[in-house]
């Protein structure tokens, strides 16, 4: 008896993999049996609100994530002279001139994750600041005081899991949704997929 059963081709549009138009990639197509294609329609109600959940964590992330350093490089500038006073006290050679350049690779870094543009390079000017600083900063292996030793670590280990979500960042392909685009520089413009 013949196998009756047919294999169909998965549906790629929208997913991210292909464009719903050409040109299409060159060889074969996905194919699935069946079984692994069972309520299509409940896949794509899946994704979509999955897409969706994803694009909200993106935006919420990059409001908090880009918001902190934008505040922080604003900030750098206007307390310069207490900020370039507590980096002299830690041995900080042209404080400074330190507080003000890491003020705008903060400031620059924080306002592109917050828009979206080129947030690869946003993410490179953050994790560069947080590299650099970090260890004068923060160098908790120099403490004697157990205290204030446990502080340092505490920011220490802080600024490191924001190299971490700064790399996280740089990982995310672009362009991102709602990131404000070449074409349109004064309005918001979500992504195509």
């Amino acid at each position: 008896m013949a196998d009756t059963r047919t294999n169909q081709v998965e549906d790629v549009n929208g997913s991210g993999i292909y464009r719903a138009t050409g040109p299409f990639p060159p060889g074969p197509a996905t194919v699935r049996s069946p079984a692994a294609l069972a309520h299509p329609e409940e896949r794509n109600v899946v994704s979509n609100s999955g897409q969706a959940l994803e694009t909200a964590a993106l935006i919420a992330g990059r409001i908090i994530f880009g918001g902190y350093f934008l505040y922080n490089g604003i900030n750098h500038f206007r307390n310069r002279k207490m900020l370039a006073e507590y980096a002299r006290t830690k041995g900080t050679p042209a404080a400074d001139l330190a507080v003000m350049a890491s003020g705008a690779l903060i400031l620059a870094g924080g306002l592109s994750i917050l828009t979206g543009s080129r947030p690869k390079i946003g993410s490179a000017l953050i994790s560069t600041f947080l590299v650099g600083v970090s260890p004068q900063m923060h160098a908790f292996w120099k403490e004697q005081n157990p205290q204030k030793r446990m502080q340092e670590m505490v920011n220490f280990s802080k600024n490191m899991a924001l190299v971490g979500a700064s790399l996280l960042a740089a990982a995310r392909p672009e362009p991102w949704p709602w990131h404000i685009g070449a074409k349109s520089e004064t309005a918001m413009v979500p992504a195509h997929s």
